[in-house]
Parts: C-alpha cells; sequence; structure tokens
C-alpha cells in the first residue's frame, strides 16, 4: 500500500470513529424531566376518566357500576422553591357521574368563587400537600374529590436525569369502597423515556408506561374473614416539555381480574369474582405565560 493510500485510510477510519463517538454521545445525552412551569403560568388541563366494575354481590347482586368524570382543573403558578412547585388550583366544575344497576349518581366538584386549593408538588410532579380544603365547600358522598384525582391521576416524573431507553418506577395505592369495605388496588408503574424529539415549544419527551395490578384488602366478618385477590395489568403514554417543565398530555388504562374470598382459616369457603377497570385522559388545552415584567 502506498504512502498515500495509507493516509486516506488513516483519515477515513479517523472521521469514522469521530462519526461514532458522537452518535454515542447523543444517545447517551440525559435530560432532566422536573415538573418546573415558570412562576405565574397558567395551565389549565381537561381531565376525563371512567372507572367499571362488574360482578356480583355477596347476596348475588348485580354489582355493575360506571363512573366517569369529566371537566377541568386550573393552575397557577406561585413563588416556589427549588424542589417544590407552589399552585393555586381552581376548577368551574367536574361533572361526576355514576351509573348502577338500579339508580343514576350525579354531582359537579369543583372551588367556589374567590378560592382556590393551595397545592404543593415537588419536582417529581407528585403532591406533597394540600391546603384550603375549605375552597371545595360541601362534603362528597362518592369518595371522589380533587384532590384524589391529582394523587390518582397526575404522572410522577424520574429525580435523576434520564437518557433514551431508561425507565424510573412509580408505586401507587387507590383505596375503592366496595360493598361497604375498602377494595385496594396497588400499583407499580413502570415509566420508559422512548425519546426526545423537537417541538414548537423546545424539547418533547415521550414516555411510555406499563401498569402492574395487585388488589388486596381484607375485613374481619366474625368466624370468617372476607379477602380480596387479583391482579391485572395496563398501559400508559406521556408527553413532557422539557424546556418548559410541564407536561401536556397522559393517558392511562388497565384492568382487573378479581375475587372477594370468604375464608375460614385456610378454607376457602366461597369466591365472589368480578372484574375493575380504569381509564383517564389528562391533556393540556391552554397555557397563558407569565405576564411581563413592565420595567
Amino acid at each position: 500500500m502506498t504512502a498515500r493510500k495509507i493516509v486516506t485510510a488513516a483519515l477515513l477510519v479517523g472521521a469514522l470513529a469521530g462519526t461514532s463517538g458522537s452518535f454515542a454521545a447523543q444517545e447517551q445525552e440525559k435530560v432532566a424531566l422536573r415538573f418546573a412551569p415558570a412562576e405565574g403560568t397558567r395551565l389549565t388541563y381537561t381531565l376525563t376518566s371512567v372507572i367499571n366494575v362488574d360482578g356480583k354481590s355477596l347476596l348475588g347482586k348485580d354489582l355493575a357500576l360506571n363512573a366517569d368524570s369529566r371537566g377541568e382543573i386550573r393552575l397557577f403558578t406561585k413563588p416556589s422553591t427549588h424542589e417544590t412547585v407552589r399552585a393555586d388550583l381552581t376548577s368551574p366544575g367536574i361533572e361526576v357521574n355514576i351509573r348502577l344497576s338500579d339508580r343514576v349518581l350525579a354531582q359537579k366538584l369543583g372551588t367556589t368563587d374567590g378560592e382556590a386549593l393551595e397545592v404543593v408538588f415537588n419536582r417529581t410532579g407528585k403532591v406533597e400537600s394540600i391546603r384550603n380544603p375549605e375552597a371545595l365547600g360541601s362534603g362528597n358522598p362518592f369518595n371522589i374529590s380533587i384532590p384524589q384525582i391529582l394523587r390518582d391521576y397526575f404522572p410522577a416524573f424520574p429525580a435523576q436525569p434520564v437518557g433514551r431507553g431508561d425507565t424510573w418506577t412509580e408505586n401507587r395505592r387507590l383505596t375503592i369502597p366496595f360493598q361497604g369495605l375498602d377494595l385496594q388496588v396497588d400499583l407499580v408503574i413502570d415509566y420508559i423515556l422512548d425519546d426526545v424529539i423537537p417541538a414548537d415549544d423546545g424539547r418533547l419527551a415521550l414516555i411510555s408506561a406499563v401498569y402492574r395490578v395487585v388488589v388486596s384488602g381484607t375485613k374481619d366478618l366474625g368466624e370468617t374473614r372476607g379477602v380480596f385477590e387479583g391482579q391485572g395489568a395496563g398501559a400508559g403514554s406521556l408527553q413532557f416539555h422539557v424546556d418548559k417543565g410541564w407536561f401536556s398530555e397522559y393517558r392511562l388504562d388497565f384492568k382487573t381480574d378479581a375475587a372477594f374470598v370468604m375464608k375460614k382459616g385456610a378454607d376457602r369457603l366461597v369466591e365472589f369474582p368480578f372484574s375493575f377497570s380504569a381509564f383517564a385522559e389528562i391533556a393540556l388545552i391552554n397555557v397563558q405565560p407569565p405576564d411581563p415584567i413592565i420595567r
């Protein structure tokens, strides 16, 4: 091989190595998915959720139940610390409809005029505290509330920066009344960062989620004991605006096949199977950035 060919080959190898290094750097780039809307930002989300239960009660009665919630949640961010986001939450109304086998119930949840819930989120998006519950007005006989919606249906983000293909896990517990008992639904949510793409207002993180569901709960019934058993699965998706510090869409959908088992000691006396499913979607429909400072 001539000297000229050797030099040419060396340059080609060097160029390829530099390109590979660039690709590797891109693959390893990590982003911080921090819930951090700027002070004074107004975010309006629409909420849609549907819960279905099918099965028979202990007395053989039809347990068919369909509950749907639809409405708006508005957040106005206030002066915050480095680790938290303070926001005033208001809602013009969330319509809740519950259809049972023999009747339909309806209620409207919302904040009273001139009042707001004072919510503190941490930078992973989890609710740390809620103050001024008086803003919600009277009690809620359906065991569905705006604070519960925030804790059950708002997504969680990783505490550390993540790159494409990285995962993080969240654990949640939903408590649902069932025939006078508390049905506990334990969720293990595995999020994965699928991609980060350019968008009109900065980088957009595309995230998917896998749900693992376990049903539990017990009740002492005198000489017998009632136990909830069951497992399920589901999936979800999430879009997060990296440079703005907020999410614009979150969807989840899971289903569980379960049973209420009457036990006496180690003996299983009778089982009452039922199914439970949930779907929820939260979508950002309006953003008002902070008012400019006039100097």
